[in-house]
């Protein structure tokens, strides 16, 4: 059975479909960009039109979400490397899962705070770097290495779809059944990844090293080689660049999408404002 035996080593023209661990990861992977998406959407919208919060707090939000990754990504990496893939994976889906169903629960008790929406984009961030970073190294894994090109090619290509869809279905959900239930699409999402991710079964993704060198030291020498590759120094400040100019446009989309939002209230005072930014999203309008 393919799935207990080491990583596909066939030729170029074997397909990747019929390899089920490459299909889990694929499919767990996915359902968390849709589910990321929704969230993308749904929890500013809820900030605003919930808490009435002002652009900075927004702001504020948005921050403290984007914060983890940028003080963790090199330490969840080194540990991705010393611990068990899979389970770093697990942990992050589903820290982010509970955490992310305390915003639904604490809403329909009248009790959601903006302090918790900070505390929960703080968390969510660290168990999202935590989990991106193992699962990034856990790919090569998974497949011969002959064909990594072919499946990062397909997991672009899905991601893309995935994000879009999810965006989407963010937007409805937030229509239909209000932003904080719209949130538990995105805890559906880290369920379905934890379970994909427990049925991967290849070899060699449970291996724990023993770390002979100290984190930091392990973190340093992964720095100076990818000073030293121009090709992997220009990629890294390419994809560096492009996060920052997407957490800058994350942080004023719901803003400037709700803008028109409330004024189309004062004109159509009985439709619900959700259902306004629903339509708002649909058409671009933003």
């Amino acid at each position: 059975m393919s799935s207990l035996c080491d990583p596909i080593s066939s030729a170029g023209g074997t397909s990747l479909w019929r390899h089920q661990d490459f299909r889990r990861y694929l499919t767990g992977q996915a359902a968390s960009v849709a589910g990321s998406s929704i969230s993308a959407m749904a929890l500013p919208v809820l900030a605003v039109l919930e808490l009435d919060v002002s652009p900075a707090q927004v702001a504020w939000i948005t921050f403290m979400g984007q914060l983890p990754p940028a003080l963790l990504a090199l330490h969840a990496g080194a540990l991705a490397d010393r611990r068990s893939k899979r389970k770093q994976m697990i942990t992050g889906d589903l820290v982010s899962a509970v955490v992310l169903a305390s915003v639904p629960a604490a809403a329909a008790l009248d009790r959601l705070s903006l302090a918790q929406l900070m505390v929960v984009a703080a968390v969510q961030g660290a168990a999202g770097v935590l989990h991106d970073a193992a699962a990034i190294s856990l790919l090569p894994s998974l497949v011969d290495r002959s064909l990594i090109q072919r499946s990062n090619s397909r997991i672009g290509a899905l991601f893309a779809v995935a994000a879009t869809a999810g965006s989407n279905l963010g937007a409805t959900l937030t229509a239909l059944l209000g932003p904080a239930r719209a949130l538990l699409g995105d805890v559906g999402s880290y369920l379905v990844s934890a379970w994909c991710t427990t049925r991967i079964q290849t070899r060699g993704t449970n291996v724990t090293r023993a770390g002979s060198h100290r984190l930091h030291t392990e973190i340093g020498e992964g720095l100076r080689y990818v000073r030293r590759d121009h090709r992997l120094r220009t990629l890294t400040l390419v994809n560096a660049t492009t996060s920052a100019a997407l957490a800058l446009l994350n942080t004023l989309w719901a803003l400037y999408l709700l803008v028109p939002a409330q004024r189309m209230c004062c004109l159509l005072p009985d439709v619900p404002p959700d259902l306004l930014v629903c339509l708002l999203h649909s058409v671009g309008l933003h």
